[in-house]
């Protein structure tokens, strides 16, 4: 039987390709929005937070991006659960094309959910950091109880605490994210793309 009577055969239709390019969480409206809820200045959050005014400012209109650390603390200071940024409306299959970005913090870190939104007990997360790129010069927790990550292609370096493990292509660690730690590329020339898991989602 051929390869198009086969595909004749089977009871199941053929998938069309995604449409249009992958969608991108707009978490800095969301923050201005919640800012303004409890009737808060930009001076008395970033006060809290601990940053320059003109900086939240271009946080809320998606014109900056903070390091991990600092977006915790924001959605900390502000009420945010830390799982709401990985809310997702994407379909059971995700396609490799059409996946929904997100915004996670850190400098030239590209990030991309692989869940749907049937996931409750686990995030899946695609980054890719460009060189130099890392989740931010301070550590950081997660309210969550395991953490997986392995590398596809490049290099990492993973900072628990006072440890650093270098990861290479193929290397994978898995460790509690409420344990202070923070990532990087340490490479000047390759990017770096990682699998990261996370069970159960941030709270």
């Amino acid at each position: 039987m051929s390869r198009n009577d086969l595909a004749a055969a089977s009871p199941i239709p053929p998938m069309a390709p995604p449409v249009g390019a992958s969608t991108t969480h707009q978490i800095g409206p969301m923050l201005r929005q919640r800012r303004k809820e409890l009737n808060l200045t930009l001076a008395q959050v970033a006060e809290r937070v601990g940053i320059a005014q003109g900086f939240l400012s271009e946080i809320e209109r998606d014109q900056a991006s903070p390091s991990v650390a600092t977006l915790i603390r924001l959605c900390d200071a502000l009420g945010v659960p830390v799982g709401s940024l990985f809310v997702t409306s994407q379909p059971l299959v995700v396609r490799a094309g059409a996946r929904e970005k997100m915004r996670y913090g850190g400098q030239q870190i590209t990030y991309e959910l692989l869940t749907s939104r049937t996931a409750h007990q686990m995030a899946a997360i695609m980054s890719r950091l460009a060189p130099g790129g890392m989740s931010g010069p301070e550590q950081h927790t997660l309210n969550a109880e395991e953490e997986f990550v392995l590398v596809l292609e490049g290099e990492m370096v993973m900072e628990i605490g006072e440890q650093a493990y270098h990861l290479f292509e193929g290397d994978a660690l898995t460790f509690d994210p409420r344990q202070r730690h923070r990532y990087l590329n340490p490479s000047t020339i390759n990017d770096c793309r990682t699998l990261c898991m996370i069970t159960p989602q941030p709270r």
